[in-house]
This record gives structure tokens, C-alpha cells and sequence, in this order.
């Protein structure tokens, strides 16, 4: 039978209570298994301590904000990444020390992928009708927290969009996005709560753009 560890964990104080009553009524001298059973358990007892104090921290880009539908007709196809951004990692930069190295933070995660995460923000506010005027295909090209200074960073966030035409009209636009958002705090959740700011700014920022175009408005 296969016991997991979050049983084990729960079980372990228990277990260890009752070892202690039973030594109670022992001599010590002639137990040693009892003795090596307590450490054991105790052992255990220190282990689950240290798994729910490293249990990571996970961030998504919290609640919808308001939607840019409007009289676009759009389908929002999933967004493409490279292999370094596809992944849950939170990564950072420390531009005053090495702009190029690439840093995943320790305790922190994201719930998804960031572009799995974008492209889901992005559906919300814009809307996602198969079969629309316009397809709206993106590749996410940076997805990090810069750090300037030891005490202050900013959330980079570049996406390289192509919006088409579908039907007749075979129109294809291209067009970049490169956004930056102030991080409250010099930490994971500062860069969480920018990154949030900033996925609703790219959603507001492409439908802005495809109502300029035209190629997605409707009749």
C-alpha cells in the first residue's frame, strides 16, 4: 500500500505521541528500537516542516479587467513562445550586473506558461469568435523582471502580433508591441502584480489596433 507524504505528515505527530507514552512505561537502556523509531519520526516531523516552508509561491494575472470587445470580431489563436519563455518560471534580469543573464526566482512560479497566460488574458478582453472578420496570431519575444538598481525593477514585455483578414479580403498587418510596467516591490510579487498591469495594457493596446485597421470591425 502506497502512503502519500501529506499523510505520512499529518500522521507523524500522532505517531510520535504515542511512541513517547509507550517509552513511559519502558527502560530506555533496553529499547533501542523505540529509541531509533523516535528519531526517526522525528526526522519525518522536521521534513514535512521544511515542505510546506519551500512550497512555491504561484502568481497568475488575478481578475479580468474591463473587456475591448466592442465591434470587434476576432479569434485570438494561442500564442507562440521560444523554449526559454515556455515554461513557469518567473525569470528576472539584473541589468546593473549582467543584462544578459537570465534568472528563474526561487520560491516563485507562474500558474501557466506566459504565453498560455496572455494568450487566455487576451481572449477575455478582446473576445474569441471562431469563424470571425480577423484571426489575431501572436509570438511572444521577452517576459522578464528587470532589475535597475537592488531596489527597483520594471516588467519587460514584447510581443510581435500579425492581425489577417479572413474570407475575400486577405489583408495581413503586422505590427509590435513593446510595453514596460514600474514593479511596486523589488520582488516576485511586485513583478507579478506589473506583468498583470501590463497584460491588460497589451489587451487595451491591440484592440485599439485593430479598430484602427478596420479589417475586424462589425457591420
Amino acid at each position: 500500500m502506497r502512503i502519500s507524504s501529506r499523510g505520512l505528515c499529518a500522521a507523524a505527530p500522532l505517531r510520535f505521541e504515542f511512541l513517547i507514552l509507550g517509552l513511559g512505561r519502558r527502560d530506555w537502556g533496553g529499547d533501542m528500537r523505540a529509541a531509533i523509531a523516535i528519531l526517526c519520526m522525528a526526522l519525518i516531523a522536521a521534513g514535512c516542516a521544511t515542505n510546506r516552508e519551500t512550497a512555491p509561491q504561484t502568481y497568475d494575472f488575478g481578475p479580468v479587467g474591463q473587456s475591448e470587445t466592442g465591434a470587434n470580431s476576432v479569434q485570438v489563436v494561442e500564442m507562440r513562445a521560444p523554449e526559454w519563455l515556455d515554461g513557469s518560471q518567473m525569470l528576472y534580469r539584473l541589468a546593473y550586473r549582467d543584462p544578459r543573464a537570465l534568472t528563474p526566482y526561487s520560491g516563485s512560479r507562474w500558474v501557466g506558461t506566459p504565453a498560455s497566460m496572455l494568450t487566455l488574458r487576451l481572449r477575455q478582453q478582446l473576445g474569441n469568435v471562431p469563424g470571425a472578420k480577423c484571426i489575431f496570431s501572436s509570438s511572444l519575444a521577452e517576459f522578464s523582471q528587470t532589475y535597475d538598481a537592488s531596489d527597483s525593477s520594471h516588467a519587460v514585455l514584447h510581443v510581435h502580433a500579425v492581425l489577417a483578414a479572413t474570407g475575400a479580403q486577405s489583408q495581413r498587418l503586422q505590427k509590435e508591441f513593446r510595453l514596460q510596467a514600474k514593479a511596486p516591490t523589488p520582488d516576485a510579487a511586485g513583478g507579478a502584480a506589473a506583468f498583470s498591469a501590463l497584460a491588460s495594457d497589451l489587451a487595451k493596446a491591440v484592440g485599439q489596433w485593430m479598430a484602427g485597421t478596420g479589417l475586424c470591425t462589425q457591420p
